[in-house]
């Protein structure tokens, strides 16, 4: 193909994209993100990624801008026009009327709630849930920073390390799950690095941390939140299952936490129990454990680093869930309990990262209803608290989209070293955009995989 019908290919790509994105955009304005919303999203990303290698580098440029302006719209208005239920209040005597509720999209549901609310004590109290947050923020960068730091790879903390956590939050916002956090933190650190095994050996043991984080502080709040469980099965009808549900909470969250643990501590006993039950453990169960023995394993003798990374993760889901707590005091809820709330939202914290939705959005705020409407004087309060949660989280951390425009492709960060000796970046082509690519990552992690030999060699140099 000649470089103009390729350039003309290129450009029909990226309208198809654009289309593709405009139907994002609708579904958002309407508050109907959905399957089909994420559907549209990703072959719009997929189409537009391709199209772009195939403009020359300035229309490549223009693109990239116009791109990320309407991704950075699209998401504020998917989160500003995304509809919750509140109820109907009684002008005379401020009471809700039962039984009725009106549907409005979050900044209308939170402009008339507010107006409920004593300003100080809301500002007070959402600005205390940012601190909050931005503190657990700070706890994962640095535990990422360890792991990194174990693998022999050592970067500049806040102006790399921290910021790139920022980076990747602020594109997580529009993404389902942890996509954009996971996927831009590897990215960075393997294009500096040139050390992608490492790399994907540190992302893949912080996967397992992170997770053991958020069940831990299920486990430890367990007992002092327990009255939440007894609220949700009293709603379903079958307050008897609730010693139930607390025994299954206590075995899933226990178990996982003792077995990750015992792995970081002492992983041989892992192995030799992979050995001998191997064949009677489930291929993906087995699998999992055998991905985490493997990460582990590249870590040998750096418990207390291992450690130090659970504790941070711990801190990290704990402030998250802690979150929660001052909106509820931000909203006006009077006589909130702080441990039901926090145990509650550890819960909906885990069913956001499972949920498939853009950023949780629904998902959220409906386990949040779920869980502590009881403790929180309504449903309308609990959603409302789960929509100011994830926005005081975002407002922490959103403005990270300022260094997702600033960083250049000639950017570098002041030192890189892999140990202990500087790189020269002499892999990087000085026309590469420096954008971030998800197809570069894929392709990385998957001659990784290919290549086990050249990682036992990293791990084993160390």
């Amino acid at each position: 193909m000649d470089i103009a019908k390729r350039q003309a290919l290129g450009e029909d790509l990226v309208a198809l994209a654009f289309s593709f994105f405009m139907g994002v955009c609708a579904y958002a304005w309407l508050g109907q993100l959905g399957l089909i919303a994420v559907g549209l999203l990703l072959a719009s990303v997929m189409i537009l990624f391709v199209g772009r290698k195939m403009l020359d580098k300035p229309a490549t440029s223009r693109v990239d801008a116009w791109g990320k302006g309407l991704f950075t719209i699209a998401g504020v208005m998917a989160l500003l026009r995304h509809p919750i239920e509140v109820p109907v209040v009684d002008p005379e005597t401020g009471a809700a009327i039962g039984g009725s509720g009106v549907k409005l999209p979050i900044y209308s549901a939170i402009a008339e709630y507010i107006g409920q609310v004593e300003p100080t004590t809301f500002l007070l109290f959402a600005l205390l849930a940012m601190a909050v947050k931005f503190s657990g923020v700070i706890s994962s960068a640095f535990a990422w920073h360890l792991l990194l730091r174990g693998q022999g790879l050592r970067f500049p903390f806040w102006s790399m390390t921290f910021t790139g956590f920022l980076i990747g939050r602020f594109i997580g916002t529009f993404l389902p799950s942890t996509i954009g956090l996971d996927g831009y933190t590897l990215y960075e650190a393997g294009r500096y690095s040139n050390r992608w095994p490492r790399v994907i050996t540190a992302k893949g043991l912080e996967k397992f941390i992170g997770v053991t984080g958020l069940f831990l502080g299920m486990l430890l709040t367990l007992p002092f939140g327990y009255q939440v469980i007894v609220d949700v099965s009293e709603g379903l009808g079958k307050p008897e299952v609730a010693p139930t549900l607390a025994a299954a909470i206590f075995i899933v969250a226990g178990g996982i936490s003792f077995v990750v643990i015992l792995g970081l501590v002492w992983p041989v006993i892992l192995t030799w129990g992979l050995g001998i039950l191997g064949r009677f453990i489930p291929g993906k169960v087995r699998g999992l454990f055998e991905r985490f023995v493997e990460a582990v394993g590249a870590y040998r003798g750096q418990v207390s680093l291992l450690l130090l990374a659970l504790s941070c993760k711990f801190v990290t889901h704990f402030t998250t869930a802690l979150v929660y707590f001052f909106t509820a005091l931000a909203i006006g809820v009077v006589g909130a309990e702080f441990w039901p709330i926090v145990f509650g939202s550890t819960i909906q914290i885990l069913a956001t990262l499972l949920s498939p939705t853009i950023a949780g959005e629904g998902a959220r705020e409906a386990f949040q209803a779920l869980l502590l409407s009881k403790q929180l004087g309504g449903v309308a309060p609990a959603v409302l608290s789960g929509a100011l949660g994830f926005i005081a989280a975002e407002a922490a951390t959103l403005w990270g989209g300022a260094f997702l425009w600033t960083r250049k492709p000639h950017w570098r960060p002041s030192f890189a070293l892999v140990d202990g000796e500087q790189v020269d970046y002499s892999w990087i082509d000085e026309s590469d955009e420096g954008g971030f690519s998800a197809d570069a990552v894929g392709k990385a992690q998957a001659s990784s995989g290919e290549n086990k030999a050249g990682l036992d060699v990293d791990a084993g140099a160390r």
